[in-house]
Parts: C-alpha cells; sequence; structure tokens
C-alpha cells in the first residue's frame, strides 16, 4: 500500500493545485475581505479535520505546532493578497517558496546549496522582480508584498511537513484551530452581515473546494514527496489561476508581469525536471 501511495502521491499533489487555482475566481467574486475569507475556511475545516482526527490522539510538536502556524499565516496572507493584485501576480508571487526551502536547508540543516539551486534562486528573484514591479498600480504593491510574504510561511508548510514529527492532518486542525480569533471580526464585517443565500452558498462551495478538499489532498500527498518535489508539483497552480480568471473574470496582467510570470514558471520547471532525473 506504501508503495502504491508513493507512486500516486504526486496526483494527490496536483489536485490539491487545481482546487487551489480556483481560489481567485471565488475571493474575486465576493464583496468579503481577505480575512473573512480566509476565516470562513478555516472554520469548516476545523469541523472537517476535527471529524478526521476524532479516533486519534494528537501529539503536539514543535514542528507540527509552527507548520500549523505557518498553514494560517499563508492562508490570510494568500487570501489577501488575492484582492490587492492580480490573481497571476498572487499564485506565482506565492510559489516561489522552493527559494525557502533551499533557504531553510542551508540555514538549519547547513545543506550547502548546489550550483543548480543558486541559479535557480537568482533567476526566481529575476522574475519575482519583474512580476512584482509590473503590477504596482491600483495597490498592486500591497497585494504583491503579502503573496510574497505568504510565501515564506508556504514554503514552511513544505519543510516542516517532512519533520520526523510532523503530521500534516494535525498540522492542518492545529492552523485551523488559529482561525477563531477572527471569528469576532468576521461576525462584525458588515459585508459579511450583508451576505444573500446564493452567496452563503457560492462560499460554502468555496470554502470546501479550495480550504478543505485541496489541503486533505496535500496532506495526503506530501506524505510520500519530498518537501522540493511537492513544491514543483504544486507549481502548476500559478499556470492554471490566471486562466481561470481570465476567462470567467476576464482579468488582465500587465505584459511585464507576464514576463515575470514565465520566468519563474519556467525557472521551476526546468528545475523540477533536473531534480527528477538526479533523483534528488
Amino acid at each position: 500500500m506504501k508503495l502504491k501511495m508513493e507512486k500516486i502521491a504526486p496526483l494527490f499533489l496536483f489536485f490539491s493545485a487545481f482546487l487551489w487555482s480556483l481560489g481567485g475566481i471565488f475571493t474575486k467574486s465576493v464583496a468579503w475581505n481577505g480575512i473573512c475569507l480566509a476565516t470562513l475556511r478555516g472554520l469548516i475545516a476545523i469541523v472537517v479535520s476535527g471529524l478526521m482526527l476524532l479516533n486519534h490522539k494528537i501529539k503536539l510538536s514543535f514542528a507540527k505546532v509552527l507548520a500549523g502556524i505557518c498553514y494560517f499565516a499563508q492562508g490570510v496572507l494568500f487570501m489577501s493578497a488575492n484582492k490587492y493584485t492580480t490573481s497571476a501576480n498572487a499564485t506565482v508571487l506565492q510559489n516561489t517558496s522552493p527559494f525557502y526551502i533551499i533557504l531553510f536547508n542551508a540555514l538549519i540543516y547547513k545543506k550547502k546549496p548546489s550550483k543548480s539551486e543558486c541559479v535557480t534562486c537568482v533567476c526566481l528573484l529575476v522574475g519575482v522582480s519583474l512580476a512584482f514591479v509590473g503590477n504596482l498600480d491600483g495597490g498592486g504593491t500591497k497585494g504583491n508584498t503579502m503573496a510574497l510574504a505568504s510565501s515564506i510561511f508556504y514554503a514552511g508548510v513544505f519543510f516542516l511537513s517532512k519533520d520526523k514529527s510532523a503530521n500534516p492532518l494535525e498540522s492542518l486542525f492545529i492552523g485551523n484551530l488559529c482561525y477563531l480569533i477572527f471569528v469576532p471580526a468576521m461576525l462584525t464585517n458588515q459585508a459579511v452581515r450583508g451576505t444573500t443565500s446564493s452567496e452563503w452558498v457560492f462560499l460554502l462551495v468555496f470554502a470546501t473546494l479550495t480550504g478543505i478538499a485541496a489541503w486533505l489532498c496535500f496532506a495526503a500527498g506530501i506524505k510520500h514527496t519530498s518537501a522540493l518535489q511537492a513544491s514543483f508539483i504544486t507549481i502548476s497552480e500559478p499556470v492554471m489561476a490566471p486562466i481561470w480568471t481570465f476567462v470567467f473574470l476576464h482579468e488582465t496582467i500587465t505584459p511585464l508581469a507576464i514576463v515575470g510570470c514565465v520566468i519563474v514558471i519556467a525557472t521551476l520547471l526546468t528545475y523540477n525536471l533536473k531534480a527528477a532525473r538526479t533523483g534528488s
């Protein structure tokens, strides 16, 4: 069974990326702010992940708790980033997480970056810079900064999920519990209070797909893949996300930002193919 899971784990990760890529459509289609949207997802996910852990005794560890906090922080920042910048920029900038995984390996495990990893980091920085400056109007700077901050915590989720004491599902539950601190702000928010019944249905579907199903697929897939391999598989998200928002919401992206996004995606794909050939 373990061998079978190792073979299909990448499919779980790809499906999680597909579901995450739908987030931009939901985020930009309602008047709720990023924190309220993230909180709704978190509250529903608390119930689902809690039921899955009902007969399971949670043993806290530093890695589990920190991974949960990273999950919580990246969710809030990413949902907020989508409100201030394009879906393309938000997803591409968040998916620069391999840069930080390489950095974490160097700082924590004293693992010296290879030449290809150094080249990857330089190319990522170039791509990020172009994507960042290519969308400065209309609050783009604020959204891009949030997306970059989100990528640090996103990398933390991948990195910490590979710790010996890690349990992605437990960390998911811990991270969702953190959303309880935003419940008062959510309940008093005017946009939330004015939500129609049809909008509630729309939002619940959004929360189920992007906040529960996606992360459950991630939790199943990450157990049987390396942190870098998992992050590379999920870069299919920034390829798909702009397509959905362009088709359904007619969202456009500036030429300079497109160049930056293409550089980031091409860099990660190249590194992923090289890692697959060498077995690293």
